[in-house]
């Protein structure tokens, strides 16, 4: 099983990643099958194929992804409370809290990651 350290590396990992457009850095922290939910009750996607998806429909945001205070982190699970970022940057707007909760294989890669998130801030 991951380390405490190494989970919490990946949730910062996941911020890095999709704040500079890495998608290869990206998608390399997630299982092959691994599910990602983003937002709950609204798009599931499972396996790599359409997570890589998901990452091409949300680029048109400019997102910037940050922890607000550190992941915490408990067995294999790990949930982060986080802001963004988003928009042209003449006009970018701030989210509300977002708070994602990752579940970790025993390789350290993300294998479910459920997104809460409402609009406003």
């Amino acid at each position: 099983m991951a380390t405490r350290e190494e989970m919490a590396a990946v949730v910062l990992e996941y911020c890095r990643a999709e704040t500079e457009k890495d998608k290869d850095a990206w998608l390399a922290l997630f299982a092959s099958d691994a599910v990602h939910e983003d937002p709950v009750g609204a798009r599931m996607n499972s396996g790599i194929e359409k997570i890589a998806e998901f990452w091409d429909s949300f680029q048109g945001y400019d997102l910037e992804l940050y922890v607000t205070e550190p992941p915490i982190v408990c067995g294999n699970e790990a949930v982060a409370i986080m802001r963004a970022k988003m928009g042209p940057a003449d006009s970018r707007t701030e989210t509300g809290t977002i708070v994602d909760q990752f579940i970790f294989d025993d390789d350290g890669k993300i294998k479910a990651l459920r997104a809460f998130y409402g609009a406003g801030g």
